[in-house]
């Protein structure tokens, strides 16, 4: 997560103090004009059409449960809003081995069962094989399932690799499918000019999911879900309680989010985005964005020259580089696998404990890898350095110790 922004954290103490419930129009009409504008604004930027909007979420794992949400009210072909979704045959959703877990959890709590989610082999830049989509596709068709959707990512949780959205596309056309894709950590990159072109296809998506708190910096919580038509949310989300009843027609009032969202109540979570971007300006936040991208790549370069470490995964496109640290004696010694996983978990910890940098990991083919996922405008060159610098350092440390890694010393590797 990114540090949350100084003018963000003033808006979130104003949307508290007006207290504004962004369910209903009546009840809110400048904060509900202000989210729905962002929403366009968003939409615009990944070259949606006009007609496409959304809503401000808690993060990147409810955009998706309510992307597909509608996806599944949309194109099951029978009325699962009345009839749920018993009435027809088992529904069917695709995605890369390296899509985020919380895909499964949201086809559990759709209804159509963790199972549902049909996870597809990756190719050596770790993006999602398309010809292995079609036939997986094909498959559930041959069997009597319903194929309701694919997610594709842009920018995977362990590496920022982005699948190829057109080709994607190009199937959900033809096999009528609905095309979510789950950009809560690289999206926001997609809406810049410089780094757009990565993203070639995402304007064909029927549903996006972003995460301004990552990489808009904006403090916590603050997702958001785009659909292509804005009337598809009333679809999938519309209710018509009596008690509020309005003539639109005669009162000529806006939208009223009850109706195209799962909330009664919302809160004003989008000021903090609007203002953030109001404040900074939108070319400050491209430089920033930009940089992330080469602050990745300066450690990745680091790593790779590094006679001490090893890059993991591809080449950074978006702002995460994964690397390990190896032993100069174990390098290409297949037998060493099992004892460098269990060196570079312990280093991990041992560099979130010292305070000076803290790295997440991924596990890239089997590989525990140290990652650094830059979504911070406050982190600099010399971050970077210093998380080789120390992660050297404590790697030798703990190799000449041996023992204290998982128990295992380097007789374990002979």
């Amino acid at each position: 997560s990114g540090a949350g922004t100084v003018p963000g954290a003033a808006a979130g103490l104003i949307a508290a103090a007006i207290n504004q419930n962004v369910g209903g129009w009546r009840l809110s009409p400048g904060a509900t004009e202000i989210e729905l504008h962002l929403m366009r604004w968003f939409a615009a930027r990944l070259g949606l059409p006009e007609t496409a909007g959304g809503f401000i979420t808690t993060g990147g794992a409810m955009a998706s449960l309510f992307g597909l949400a509608v996806a599944r009210d949309l194109r099951a072909g029978w009325d699962v809003r009345r009839l749920g979704i018993a009435a027809g045959p088992p529904l069917t959703v695709y995605a890369s081995a390296e899509v985020h877990t919380v895909k499964a959890r949201a086809c559990d709590m759709l209804g159509l069962g963790a199972d549902a989610l049909r996870l597809i082999p990756v190719d050596d830049e770790l993006r999602i094989r398309v010809d292995r989509l079609r036939g997986a596709i094909a498959r559930d068709r041959e069997a009597g399932k319903k194929p309701l959707a694919v997610i594709a990512t842009a920018g995977t949780v362990g590496t920022g690799a982005i699948d190829p959205l057109n080709e994607i596309a190009d199937i959900c056309q033809r096999e009528g499918l609905w095309l979510h894709i789950d950009g809560a950590y690289g999206g926001i990159a997609a809406l810049t000019d410089e780094l757009r072109p990565l993203f070639a296809g995402i304007d064909r998506a029927d549903s996006v999911a972003l995460d301004p708190h990552k990489w808009l910096y904006t403090p916590h919580s603050g997702g958001a879900v785009i659909v292509r038509d804005q009337r598809q949310l009333a679809q999938a989300f519309g209710v018509n309680p009596s008690y509020v009843h309005e003539d639109k027609e005669l009162t000529r009032r806006g939208l009223d989010f009850y109706a195209h969202t799962p909330n009664f109540s919302r809160g004003f979570h989008a000021l903090k985005i609007w203002v953030s971007l109001l404040a900074h300006g939108w070319s400050a936040y491209q430089r920033r964005i930009a940089h992330d991208v080469a602050l990745a790549r300066h450690l990745f370069e680091r790593a790779a020259a590094h006679e001490e470490l090893e890059t993991v995964g591809p080449v950074p496109q978006l702002s995460i580089a994964c690397f390990r640290y190896v032993p100069r004696e174990l390098r290409g010694d297949p037998g060493a696998e099992p004892y460098l996983n269990a060196l570079n978990e312990r280093l991990m910890a041992e560099l979130q404990l010292g305070g000076r940098v803290f790295p997440s990991n991924a596990v890239i083919d089997g590989r525990f890898a140290i990652r650094a996922c830059i979504v911070n405008f406050r982190t600099e060159v010399a971050d970077m350095d210093a998380l080789v610098e120390q992660s050297v350092a404590i790697g030798r440390r703990l190799h000449r110790e041996g023992s204290g890694v998982r128990g295992q010393g380097s007789g374990g590797v002979r």
